[in-house]
């Protein structure tokens, strides 16, 4: 069996003592978003209203009580799960290698962990322009951002060959708090018209924190051997932890945690929206906006949470574990003591910002009671922020059908992160139980996401006795429609159909002899997409360029002019159908991209590739029928977004340079493809500068 690393402070401190330290996220849990898919159904009520607080007045309600609802999330793309310990609840009895498993992905390591809880709550219809509620709530949030693969290997199993290897983290980020909170909202109408309805809302809140813990690293630098001895480690590490953490370990428990006070703050939450309503009681599109959790909560900060310095080298990982009879305070007591970690100061406060973020979302009421809502959550705090952990960006489609006491919906979501997920959740009466990942992870044998929401409600309804009318008056319309619609059939099916081919004889263009609706109901012999009334060659399959006989090749070179990009110029099927390019050319070109280099996250030129742009430019001024295609590319630091955005900019910095110098852009092609086609390893600096570069192509024939 591998031995079992025991790693630096910076990883078995997240590892052992943030997990304490900040342990209130392992027993709360999370979610991106809350109650995935739910949220904005016209019957969710007091749910919604955390989303935004414009939908509190004019809703389905007289009255609606929450009892309790809970939604909680978890996703990463460092460990993977076996699907079936998921569904079964068995936790226990795993271990790595065995029911959860190291990723096979290189980038760098994220994990978020939230929960949302919304305790006793309720809203009130207080006439037919304003509303008022009060709600109850706590909330965890956790991140982990920037934790390098390499590190991440030397974790739980080891990698043994990562072993005597220097090891580079930058920017490590540990953020959790936990927080109870108490609101107020108020909403109205501010406008209603025939057509439309305008509604804001505002909630005002009160927070209390119960604990907060977070762990941040500028440059780390780490070398261990295969005895678990520290060849090398130096970096800066700043904790930030909430008091009443200190004494965990050594009888101290989460209940006591949770019952001293650690900080207090104040919130708020803003919202509008406008309904779209040309029929009297319902709307057909319902746009929102909403700016949730504005404010902060003033922290109070353990003696322990200071920024530490360590510089270490020939010391034991086992020296800076924290053992299970160390409280958290006499763990960095031993620590400081023993001279492994110096102290740089701190400050008794910590005042992290409220996960803020905007919300867009889009209702679309299709047919009676099918609706479809697309909504857009962007975060609006920094994953670098050192103090601040935050919701993920999401993007969320949810088809639904909604009625008065029965909803279906599933919604479809993609996050920042690249997870996409699709999910289902049901509500009967005042019981709502759904997750919006269940249908993805069931068609996976191993997932890195998941979530699930519930709710228990009471509801009393608005009486509205003509939304009542409108039901009875559509289920009759319904009827007399299907009707109309059977006859109308029967009619056209049996007298304007001559050849039976489904295309009624006024759309038809072959009326009496039978064919496909894509050919206007004419036949196709030979099937080449050509109706036989055009085609030249009715026996024969051809192209449509060539009124359906085949392909000519006017050159004689072997390749038919549909695929030749030079059909009047003899050529070879390598280049399309056009003429070879001069060998020294190409090689000349090649050898000039293998010389242009970019700074790490930049897309300038630097000076000492401009002469090998400049010989482009002369064989390129050279021969007008030569084009060439820039391929701009990146190394893997970053998101893929980042790295798409990235590679195109560094195109096109060499597409204007040749531009400017005097060659047309109809003879430039510029493509960028991030960090999706590496020529080195990018786990070396060296392989990294290697994959920041342009690769240039030429070609004398124009792409169609």
């Amino acid at each position: 069996m591998k031995p079992r690393l025991k790693t630096y402070v910076p990883v078995r401190q997240w590892k052992k003592t943030v997990l304490l330290v900040v342990g209130l996220i392992g027993c709360l849990a999370a979610l991106p978003q809350s109650f995935v898919g739910y949220g904005y159904d016209n019957y969710s009520g007091i749910n919604g209203v955390i989303l935004n607080p414009g939908g509190l007045a004019g809703s389905k309600y007289k009255v609606n009580v929450n009892i309790i609802s809970f939604s909680a999330l978890a996703g990463n793309n460092a460990y993977e799960l076996d699907k079936k310990n998921l569904f079964t609840l068995k936790f226990s009895h795993l271990s790595e290698g065995n029911g959860y498993y190291k990723a096979s992905n290189t980038s760098y390591k994220y994990l978020y962990l939230n929960t949302d809880i919304l305790g006793p709550s309720a809203m009130f219809n207080i006439d037919k322009r304003d509303a008022i509620g009060i709600i109850t709530r706590v909330r965890s949030i956790g991140n982990m951002f920037n934790l390098s693969d390499p590190l991440f290997r030397l974790m739980g199993n080891p990698d043994p060959s990562y072993y005597n290897t220097n090891i580079i983290n930058r920017s490590l980020q540990v953020k959790t708090m936990s927080f109870a909170e108490v609101g107020l909202s108020l909403g109205r109408i501010l406008k209603q018209t025939a057509d439309y309805r305008l509604k804001v809302g505002i909630t005002g809140k009160y927070i209390s924190g119960i604990s907060y813990g977070s762990i941040s690293t500028g440059q780390m630098n780490l070398n261990i051997d295969p005895t678990n001895k520290i060849t090398n480690f130096t970096g800066d590490v700043n904790v930030r932890y909430t008091p009443n953490m200190d004494n965990l370990g050594t009888g101290g428990s989460i209940r006591d945690a949770l019952t001293k006070n650690s900080g207090t703050g104040w919130g708020m939450d803003l919202g509008l929206v406008y309904e779209w309503k040309p029929e009297f009681d319902s709307y057909k599109l319902r746009l929102g906006f909403s700016l949730t959790d504005l404010g902060s909560i003033n922290f109070y900060n353990s003696p322990n949470g200071q920024n530490y310095m360590g510089t270490l080298t020939g010391h034991n990982t086992s020296q800076l574990v924290k053992s299970d009879t160390e409280s958290v305070n006499q763990y960095f007591t031993r620590l400081q003591d023993s001279g492994l970690i110096v102290a740089k100061g701190s400050s008794s406060r910590v005042k992290a910002k409220l996960p803020t973020a905007v919300h867009l979302n889009a209702d679309y009421h299709i047919y009676k009671k099918i609706f479809i809502n697309a909504d857009i959550l962007f975060n609006t705090v920094a994953n670098t922020n050192q103090l601040t952990p935050n919701y993920i960006t999401t993007a969320t489609i949810t088809p639904r059908l909604e009625k008065k006491w029965f909803s279906i919906y599933s919604p479809v979501s993609y996050n920042v992160q690249g997870q996409l997920n699709w999910g289902a959740g049901v509500g009967i009466g005042p019981l709502f139980v759904g997750s919006g990942s269940v249908m993805s992870n069931l068609i996976k044998s191993r997932i890195q996401h998941a979530d699930v929401h519930v709710g228990l409600t009471v509801p009393i309804f608005q009486h509205n006795k003509n939304e009542e009318k409108k039901e009875k008056k559509d289920k009759k319309k319904d009827k007399e429609d299907q009707k109309k619609a059977d006859t109308l059939y029967r009619k056209i099916l049996i007298t304007h159909d001559r050849d039976s081919d489904g295309v009624v004889d006024e759309k038809d263009a072959c009326p009496d002899s039978a064919g496909p609706i894509q050919l206007l109901g004419c036949p196709d012999r030979d099937g080449d997409g050509v109706p036989d009334n055009k085609d030249k060659c009715p026996d024969v399959k051809g192209s449509p360029n060539f009124d359906g006989c085949p392909a000519p090749d006017s050159d004689g070179d072997g390749v038919n002019d549909d695929d030749d990009k030079c059909p009047l110029v003899k050529g070879t099927l390598a280049n399309a159908g056009c003429p070879p390019i001069r060998t020294d050319l190409v090689m000349s070109v090649s050898r000039a991209s293998n010389r242009i280099f970019f700074v790490r996250a930049k897309a300038n030129l630097e000076k000492n590739c401009l002469k090998e742009l400049d010989h482009v430019v002369s064989v390129l001024k050279a021969d007008s029928t030569l084009k060439l295609v820039i391929q701009g590319h990146t190394d893997s630091e970053g998101t893929d977004e980042r790295n798409a955005a990235l590679s195109v900019r560094r195109a096109m910095a060499v597409k204007k340079y040749l531009m400017a110098h005097g060659i047309a852009e109809d003879r430039l092609e510029t493509h960028g493809y991030g960090a999706h086609r590496p020529i080195a390893s990018n786990e070396t600096a060296e392989g990294m500068a290697q994959n920041r570069r342009v690769e240039m192509i030429l070609r004398n024939w124009q792409k169609k």
